[in-house]
């Protein structure tokens, strides 16, 4: 029943016209005996809750030795700017696009394209950050009322209510049926997560302003407090969620450590972590979502927690063997990573996210004597499936991420051998990428399509996706640059692909395929932004900028090989209509052995 009672005192705080009625029960979550709480324990201890939440803000302003990640980062960027001018007039970027005005009076339900990730970012409230750090930057408080305003409002407006939808699939955001209570949208356990990341940051950036009052710290501190209840409660089974839910709750006990609650809230965090890591990361250091843009999130959260913590003096919380995992699934990422910081979209991976920055890869260098290095060569990874041709890791190198990955989870895509290429500055070869998350119909039509095998780099029978592939590397030797993978596409039809690149200049791929299973055999190479022109039969030039490519296309007798347009993506809700070299074979029953090679052979324009 306490429990219960404190979910609900948060409402009743900002709806009650006297701000201290309920203070009593606020000041009951703290430890009043830290150091530095003696005045407002002994404001408490006289029933004087105007005075002792005073005391309690005057605290806060002058708290030392606890560290709130970013609280130094207060310089507004441009972007900033724009997400916080727009935040004035209700206009929430809680993507980048698509951007929505929900109303003077802020409709927190409001959601006019059914696509789960947008309803459930706006509970994350990422402009708040934009807010502070342009308050902090102009020093204009309209900034700081306009925060104020908001969290009130969005406290008021989404009260928690337990519901029963099942969590147990929160690797994905299609757990939430789109006409689920609001309450599953803006109390599922990833978004509690992610607020107790970002609310610390935000407290620090407006914890001087005139509008965050006494009154206003309870109200705070009781909704944060009741965000870390309810995630006590309801930490998702496994799955990349639980890794951002249990950097929220490790991140609540080490930044308000004036909590009763806080060591709890710690141990739960690193007791989820240690032994997460070895369930979510392959041994070569794989995130098990075989996607880079999970595989970063997962470093990040990590990285995350563990300079939080060590900035904080807790250095005692993660053992040697996490580290080093760390330093390894950094060192993975790394050897598919381009020149200009940027990785392949396979799987639900968007171009732009970016692990690499160098304060990032510094603080996990540091973190034992396992070293942080990029490798300059070809690297492979067997155990899980990925690897990399590369001629070096200039913006003029030659580079091939192959992904030669089992099915994966629910992020992943049916594209067993699909690749990028990178040549020359420039992503010639995108992979289909994903063009949204889950929703309604029509956003579930539009994420089947681009995830479909015909989408990829691939070779398909109808146009059917691949069955769960049950890959075997037969060769992987990267002095040669050879890759030989092989697996059954379909019931009665197995695939291998040779992969080799020639010289460190150009690439022959081989694509061969057996079995009693009968149909049409496509095969697809599809190109990015530039022009195509076809200069022969199956040959083909390709120009982007300063980047040019040269193809020829091959299949067994009869084959047709022509041009088609097709899409790819590359970020949320954007698209791109792009040229598709594919090859068409009919394949009739007792066909034997078939084989479609492809010939790639990139080379530098002179753009003067």
């Amino acid at each position: 029943m306490r429990f219960v009672r404190l979910l609900c005192l948060c409402a009743l705080l900002t709806a009650c016209s006297a701000p201290y009625e309920h203070a009593e029960d606020v000041f009951a979550l703290l430890d009043l005996d830290r150091p530095g709480l003696e005045e407002v324990k002994s404001n408490c201890d006289k029933g004087r809750w105007k005075q002792a939440s005073e005391a309690l803000l005057e605290y806060y302003r002058g708290r030392q030795g606890v560290y709130i990640p970013g609280q130094e980062d207060c310089t507004a960027s441009s972007k900033d700017s724009l997400w916080a001018d727009d935040a004035l007039k209700h206009t929430f970027h809680v993507l980048e696009d698509p951007v929505w005005n929900y109303g003077r009076d802020i409709d927190w339900e409001y959601w006019p394209v059914k696509d789960i990730e947008m309803r459930v970012q706006l509970h994350r409230q990422g402009w708040w950050t934009s807010l502070g750090k342009v308050y902090r930057t102009t020093g204009n408080t309209k900034y700081a009322r306009e925060y104020v305003h908001e969290f009130r409002d969005w406290v008021r407006k989404n009260p928690y209510k337990p519901f029963g939808i099942d969590q147990q699939g929160t690797v994905s955001s299609g757990s939430i049926p789109v006409d689920a209570p609001n309450e599953c949208f803006a109390w599922r356990p990833l978004e509690v997560g992610i607020r107790l990341l970002r609310w610390p940051r935000q407290f620090s950036l407006f914890l001087d302003s005139g509008y965050f009052t006494p009154g206003f710290l309870l109200e705070f501190l009781q909704a944060y407090h009741q965000n870390a209840s309810v995630l006590m409660e309801s930490f998702s089974p496994s799955g990349n969620h639980l890794i951002h839910q249990s950097s929220g709750i490790l991140r609540a006990g080490i930044c308000f450590p004036e909590f009763k609650d806080a060591e709890s809230w710690i141990k739960a965090g690193v007791d989820n972590l240690n032994a997460e890591i070895t369930r979510q990361s392959c041994p070569d250091g794989c995130h098990f979502e075989l996607d880079p843009g999970y595989h970063i999130g997962f470093v990040e959260s990590y990285n995350d927690a563990i300079q939080v913590a060590l900035r904080n003096g807790r250095r005692d919380l993660f053992p040697r063997e996490l580290l080093e995992q760390l330093v390894r699934m950094t060192n993975y990422y790394l050897d598919y990573r381009y020149p200009d910081g940027t990785h392949p979209c396979f799987s639900d991976a968007r171009r732009h996210d970016d692990l690499a920055d160098d304060e990032l890869l510094n603080d996990i260098d540091s973190l034992c004597d396992s070293r942080v290095e990029a490798s300059s060569k070809s690297s492979g990874h067997p155990a899980s499936g990925f690897y990399t041709f590369r001629s070096g890791r200039t913006d003029d190198s030659i580079i091939m991420p192959v992904k030669a990955t089992e099915r994966g989870m629910w992020h992943a895509q049916p594209d067993f051998g699909t690749f990028e290429l990178w040549a020359y500055g420039k992503v010639l070869m995108p992979d289909a990428g994903a063009y949204t998350y889950s929703g309604d119909e029509e956003i579930e039509r539009q994420r089947a399509y681009f995830k479909a095998t015909a989408r990829h780099n691939a070779l398909t029978l109808d146009d059917r996706d691949y069955d769960d592939p049950h890959p075997a590397v037969l060769e992987w030797n990267p002095a040669a640059g050879r890759l030989v993978v092989e697996h059954e596409a379909y019931n009665g039809l197995t695939r291998r692909r040779t992969v080799e690149f020639k010289d460190g200049q150009y690439f022959v791929i081989t694509d061969e395929v057996r079995g009693p299973a009968s149909g049409r055999l496509t095969l697809r190479n599809g190109l990015g932004r530039g022009l195509l022109e076809e200069i022969g039969p199956g040959e083909f030039l390709y120009r982007d900028g300063g980047a040019g490519l040269r193809i020829q296309v091959s299949g067994p007798a009869g084959s047709k090989v022509s041009i088609d347009k097709d899409w790819f993506s590359e970020a949320m809700h954007e698209k791109q209509e792009r040229p598709v070299i594919r090859a068409d074979a009919e394949r009739a029953p007792g066909s034997g052995s078939q084989r479609f090679v492809t010939v790639l052979r990139p080379f530098a324009i002179d753009t003067e």
